[in-house]
């Protein structure tokens, strides 16, 4: 009997991050207790087969435990991805090999997914003797088996993309405190069935439009995110020569406009339309406006060597913080239209507050950062720091305002966008007010990042500039 290596067509970083990963002891423990406690569910569980319910107490079970494996444990080990590499000073003799930034992310990712893909196949046996205790939605319970792997696939790479911070909090602390509470949250969400009370396996049957509209936006957003997270990390490893921020800004730029023709249709919550749009340019906002790094005369070349339409595309496709904030300017006008068309019945205003409110909370942190000069790679985790430190504040200041039923607190801090939102839903104040105080928070956050963008861009472009005429 011959055993074979892995074939030469797969990246070297995966075959030397799989051949690592799979002998710690964080995987083989993991294996062998899932394998053992669903072993002695199935032969407990035999005894009680004839009891109505069992062969769905047993599915969710099984779920439940491999939830926790790759949803939890799994993309924990993405943590120190990155790092160790980056404090053991070996990025760049792995750049020496000729792999680029992105091949050596995705093979990190790719490593801890394929052993998260190994703990799926090994559960697919005792799906298959739970068939026999009756009761099985076989389609139901594949496609939640798959949605579970593909989030566990998106919690990874979040967990990578992070593992390149410099913050030790943003890439530690918050993911072995956020991915226990998001999968329970998530875990509790789908068994108990999202809408209308259905059991989890008959939701995700997909036999409805309801379910099929749902599980699809939920996939392509754990792809959007996963993606941005796995370039985000890229950026923070990569020579500043790479640029990776255009093909990041044109597939933001699409899903934009898909979001944007989707929320104009008359099927449209209004209230859910400010989150849903957030949820779409949180990411491309995050990572554009605090991109650190300069403009490379390559990559200026490229778009130069174009004409009068390279230079205008590089406006909102160079890399660095400037371009990306004219380029979010662009985003900004797309996301605008469905809120003029897609008004509500009640003529109320509660979703202009919310998207005005929505948006200043995605600028804030970018004039933090700008008007501070922040520089360096820690602008992006500063970034995210500073939006989650201003919502925990906001909700500390409403608390606190709600106990002493007294709004002027929350006045006073009303330049902290997210204390807008409590503003509004606490109604007491005119919605009027709030709505002209929120629209005149984002015309002076984008006048600010407007006066330093520009002397931002037209400074890097004449340094360019001034570098190829001395060469």
């Amino acid at each position: 009997m011959h055993l074979f290596d892995f074939p030469d067509r797969l990246s070297p970083m995966l075959v030397k991050e799989l051949r690592q990963g799979m002998r710690t002891k964080a995987f083989v423990g993991v294996f062998l207790a899932l394998q053992i406690i669903l072993g002695v569910i199935l032969l407990s569980a035999g005894a009680t087969s004839a009891s109505y319910g069992a062969g769905e107490t047993i599915s969710n079970i099984i779920f439940i435990f491999f939830s926790i494996a790759v949803l939890i444990i799994q993309p924990m080990r993405g943590i120190t991805a990155l790092s160790s590499e980056v404090k053991g000073n070996t990025i760049d003799m792995m750049v020496l090999t000729r792999l680029s930034a992105w091949r050596i992310v995705t093979g990190k990712w790719a490593s801890i997914v394929s052993q998260s893909a190994l703990l799926l196949v090994t559960i697919i046996p005792y799906l298959i003797l739970r068939y026999f205790f009756g009761g099985m939605n076989l389609v139901g319970e594949i496609v939640f088996l798959a949605v579970l792997f593909l989030s566990s696939a998106a919690l990874t790479a979040v967990t990578v993309g992070l593992s390149a911070s410099s913050s030790v909090i943003l890439r530690s602390l918050i993911p072995m405190i956020g991915l226990p509470i998001g999968a329970c949250f998530l875990l509790v969400a789908m068994l108990s069935g999202p809408f209308r009370g259905n059991s989890m396996s008959s939701f995700f049957a997909l036999d409805t439009e309801e379910s099929r509209i749902f599980v699809s936006l939920y996939l392509a957003a754990c792809a959007y995110y996963g993606f941005f997270m796995l370039s985000s990390g890229t950026s923070l490893i990569a020579p500043y020569a790479e640029n990776h921020s255009t093909l990041r800004r044109l597939i933001s730029l699409a899903v934009t406009i898909i979001a944007a023709i989707l929320c104009s249709m008359s099927f449209t919550n209004t209230d859910a339309l400010p989150f849903f749009l957030t949820l779409v340019l949180l990411p491309v906002f995050a990572i554009s406006l605090s991109e650190f790094a300069p403009l490379a005369a390559p990559t200026y070349r490229k778009f130069a060597k174009r004409g009068a339409l390279g230079q205008f595309a590089g406006l909102f496709l160079f890399p660095g913080w400037a371009s990306g904030f004219f380029f979010c300017i662009v985003l900004i006008a797309i996301s605008a239209a469905p809120f003029l068309i897609n008004q509500p019945t009640s003529g109320g205003q509660d979703h202009l507050i919310n998207g005005l409110a929505c948006l200043a909370s995605m600028l804030f942190p970018a004039v933090i950062i700008n008007v501070f000069r922040i520089n360096g790679p820690q602008r992006v985790s500063n970034y995210v720091l500073i939006l989650i430190g201003s919502i925990i504040l906001s909700s500390i200041l409403a608390g606190i305002t709600d106990s002493l039923s007294n709004e002027n607190l929350l006045w006073l801090f009303c330049w902290i966008p997210p204390v807008l939102m409590f503003l509004e839903e606490m109604g007491s104040a005119s919605n009027n007010d709030v709505l002209v105080y929120s629209f005149i928070i984002c015309i002076i956050y984008i006048g600010t990042l407007l006066l330093r963008a520009v002397h931002a861009y037209r400074k890097s472009i004449m340094d360019i500039r001034a570098h190829s005429d001395s060469e």
